[in-house]
């Protein structure tokens, strides 16, 4: 390197200061003038200085300095106090840190005690191996292995096998205590009234009426405020209602008794007038017209099975064919009264037939009605003892099906009625059965179907019913359903497996209604 002289370095300094934007100040000329000179190889006295402090530094504060190109004797007095201070703040820092981790860690050994006392293995077996851990020495490694471990019981944790209590009255959730109480308390009612219970379903079937079907809500409401309190039998005021209920039923189903049959009297007297014309017009009566005669006049709806006049029409029938012969050209004369008289009898047996399915069919929905629908029942559970073929129950219930009649009339409600037995009897099998049990409830008689498939045939008509529009003179009525199922197998009898599919129905109302209980995971 060529020589230089000090006045090419004084220059060179100005001419750096000029390019940095600096001021000219004599600490900034003596920064660029010694770091110019540094660069051709000379030293400034203070520069040498800087030197030497720095080489008598130890060995990580020595390396810090130099890393900072420290120039100046007060940038060097600056590095030290900062150091000197952040040892002072570090050793405090340490010890404070020192506490606070013992605190944590007797903290969570606590935390970890209360969760090894709960009732549940996985967790207590993990705070185990915590608390160990914790009373040793560890490293961060091993913190963060137990750390994945609870992280993994945390996220694959799964409560819903406590869902199974809420069909035995365990509503709180959150405390095992409260849920062993409220699980003693559903089990203790349940043994003292079970005997009561059965006798009251018993009570509720007699009061059924037998002919009559318009007296739905007021059954409903009475069976209601029975199967509320059974012990209230005893009391009075509930006494003179059933009585009440029962009197208006006889009086209802001699009523409609009157009006289905009613002209069968006015039919009665009607051949009794012909054949009394028969016998007026004839030379010569025989016995045996005479007593059809005598029969005839004897014959009232009040005292007179409906299937003793049906064999008294029949006779009558006959043994006017027999006399036909007999009178010779006087009964031709008389045929077409006998021909109308072979009419009336078989309208007669049609509008009889008539009556009989009418007992069977449900008159507003079209469907079975409750006898038919326990008819039915029996011969499945029959099957079912006989040969092992299993069934399930669903039993449906229109939702808020008050609100409708209030709010649109009760000729509203008949229309939702019926269309929801049509969607019903839509999507059912040829060997599915359907009845109307009573008021907005129907049950659906499901052969040879699991628990499983029937939750599924329950939800698929539950989704048609909330997605069908009801209309009713141009309003649209929002209808859904609730359900309950319940399979043969897994009950005593056909009995406890209505009540079982009565129970799921009442909790798909508690939980929200427009559901199917029990729920089903796959």
């Amino acid at each position: 390197m060529a020589a230089v002289t000090v006045s090419q370095i004084v220059k060179e300094a100005l001419t750096e200061i000029k390019n940095r934007h600096l001021m000219l100040t004599p600490e900034n000329y003596t920064d660029v003038f010694n770091e110019i000179s540094k660069k051709y190889g000379f030293s400034t006295e203070e520069s040498r200085k800087i030197e030497k402090y720095i080489s008598r530094l130890g060995g990580e504060y020595k390396n810090q300095a130099l890393s900072l190109n420290i120039k100046t004797v007060d940038e060097f007095v600056a590095f030290m106090t900062a150091r000197l201070g952040r040892s002072t703040s570090a050793t405090k820092s340490n010890e404070d840190d020192v506490k606070t981790n013992q605190s944590l860690n007797a903290f969570a050994r606590r935390i970890l005690q209360a969760v090894s006392i709960l009732h549940n293995k996985d967790a207590k077996a993990l705070a185990e191996q915590g608390m160990q851990l914790l009373a040793k020495k560890y490293d961060p490694q091993t913190l963060d292995t137990m750390r994945e471990r609870w992280f993994d019981f945390v996220s694959s944790y799964n409560d819903e096998y406590l869902d199974f209590l809420k069909y035995y009255g365990v509503k709180s959730f959150d405390d095992l205590q409260e849920m062993s109480k409220e699980l003693e308390n559903f089990l203790t009612v349940k043994n003292e009234n079970s005997g009561i219970a059965a006798i009251t379903e018993l009570f509720i079937k007699m009061l059924e009426p037998s002919i009559t079907t318009e007296l739905g809500d007021k059954l409903d409401e009475l069976t209601g405020i029975i199967k509320k309190n059974p012990l209230g039998l005893s009391e009075q005021d509930l006494q003179d209602k059933i009585s009440s209920f029962v009197d208006l039923r006889i009086e209802k189903d001699r009523a409609e008794i009157k009006e289905k049959v009613g002209s069968l009297n006015v039919v009665l007297g009607t051949i009794g007038d012909k054949i009394s014309d028969i016998a007026a017009s004839s030379k010569t009566s025989s016995l045996k017209m005479q007593d059809i005669q005598n029969n005839l006049k004897d014959v009232t709806l009040n005292r007179t099975g409906i299937e003793q006049i049906r064999t008294i029409l029949l006779n009558v029938a006959s043994a006017l064919e027999i006399e036909s012969r007999e009178f010779g050209n006087e009964m031709n004369k008389k045929q077409q009264t006998i021909s109308e008289l072979k009419e009336r009898v078989s309208s007669l047996e049609k509008e009889l037939e008539a009556a009989k399915l009418e007992s069977k069919e449900d008159f507003l929905t079209k469907v079975a009605t409750k006898r038919a629908l326990m008819s039915e029942l029996q011969k499945i559970e029959d099957a079912y003892k006989r040969y092992g073929i299993d069934y399930s129950l669903c039993f449906v219930d229109i939702d808020f099906f008050k609100k409708i009649n209030d709010g649109y009339g009760h000729d509203a409600g008949d229309v939702i009625l019926s269309a929801v037995a049509q969607l019903l009897k839509k999507h059912v099998r040829k060997i599915d059965f359907i009845g109307r049990y009573g008021g907005e409830e129907f049950i659906v008689l499901l052969p040879n179907t699991n628990l499983n498939d029937a939750v599924k045939f329950a939800d698929k008509v539950r989704s048609v019913i909330e997605g069908f529009k009801f209309i009713y003179k141009d309003d649209r009525i929002k209808v859904t359903i609730s359900a309950g199922v319940a399979t043969r197998s897994a009950n005593i009898n056909e009995t406890l497996t209505l009540e079982s599919a009565d129970k799921m129905l009442y909790s798909s109302k508690q939980n929200g209604r427009n559901q199917v209980m029990p729920k089903i995971i796959e």
